[in-house]
């Protein structure tokens, strides 16, 4: 019989679980973005592995929905903190702003097979590309909610 503590969630293992996850999905797409269809795929996989944890999280595991919001945002607290960063523009040396890009894109490797189909286009002198990585800071926590408060409103007692 397994011990009840062992069933329950704890949030530092659950965050350090979806760090592990992105981090497994960064290795991945750097090995395939030669293939951009496998790249693809991996991001929508990744997408629904968010979604499906947060569902996880309040259907079987009746965790809030705040839970999944902290657990989300903690998990992608590099990227969030740097994303912050660089939008109040909190460095003024060059060199070191820089680095806070290098970084988010290493980050935001999962996006990168993105990149192709965005439009050219610029906005305040910065390319496309480069808003939607600081956007997706905040739209992966965001992932792992819309799956929770799904589970949250599900009918079927099963998952």
């Amino acid at each position: 019989m397994m011990n009840h503590s062992f069933k329950k969630v704890s949030g530092l293992k659950f965050i350090l679980f979806l760090g592990l996850l992105h981090f497994s999905f960064i290795f991945l797409t750097f090995i395939f973005l030669r293939y951009i269809i496998v790249s693809l795929a991996f991001l929508f996989v990744y997408g629904m592995l968010l979604f499906y944890w947060g569902f996880w999280l309040t259907k079987k595991k009746k965790r809030p929905v705040v839970f999944a919001l902290y657990c989300g945002v903690f998990s992608q607290l590099p990227a969030i903190f740097l994303s912050l960063i660089i939008l109040t523009g909190a460095s003024n040396l060059s060199t070191i702003l820089e680095t806070y890009d290098f970084l988010l894109q290493v980050w935001h490797t999962p996006l990168a097979p993105l990149f192709p189909f965005l439009p050219s286009l610029k906005w305040q002198e910065t390319p496309v590309y480069y808003w939607v990585t600081i956007v997706f800071s905040f739209i992966y926590p965001l992932i792992l909610v819309l799956g929770a408060v799904s589970g949250l409103f599900s009918k079927d007692k099963r998952c």
